[in-house]
């Protein structure tokens, strides 16, 4: 017996009502997750922001920073591996640049994930920084290897 549109209806709307709840957490998801992605590029641009004032700020004023010598300097410590050289750069007594120059001993997958600390060092001024969870042996050897070559500049030995 063909059943009536009222019968059909009663017996789809627990389906419609599933339906429409789906759509609408699919719907807060995506706009969600719009509000993030911008958030977070407003908060990256001021990040840039910020650091262009302070090194303009920097440069304009005629305030040198902590470390007595500029030039490039050099250190190497023990990372997981083996040893772990870092060059860091100072110009007008402030860390411009970190870079690793020689890891050749230490696993790759480790490495990596330390291997940003070399901004987190410029950014902070200091290798008085934490390091990273999981990388804690190659975190120490850039950390070191940085220290070692900003300690010659405090002592005032020329760089290259």
């Amino acid at each position: 017996m063909p059943s009536t549109f009222r019968e059909r209806f009663l017996r789809r709307r627990v389906w419609r009502a599933k339906l429409i709840n789906a759509v609408c957490v699919v719907a807060a998801v995506f706009a969600y997750a719009s509000w993030a992605a911008n958030a977070a590029s407003a908060d990256e641009a001021v990040r840039a922001q910020m650091k262009a004032d302070e090194e303009a700020a920097r440069a304009a004023s005629s305030e040198r920073g902590p470390y007595a010598t500029d030039g490039v300097f050099t250190g190497t410590a023990q990372g997981y591996g083996g040893p772990v050289t870092t060059q860091v750069t100072v110009e007008n007594g402030y860390i411009t640049a970190v870079e690793v120059v020689e890891h050749s001993s230490e696993t790759e997958a480790y490495f990596s994930q330390a291997e940003p600390l070399t901004e987190t060092v410029v950014e902070a001024q200091t290798t008085a920084v934490d390091t990273v969870s999981g990388a804690t042996f190659s975190s120490a050897g850039i950390l070191n290897g940085a220290t070692e070559a900003l300690q010659q500049s405090s002592a005032g030995q020329g760089g290259e």
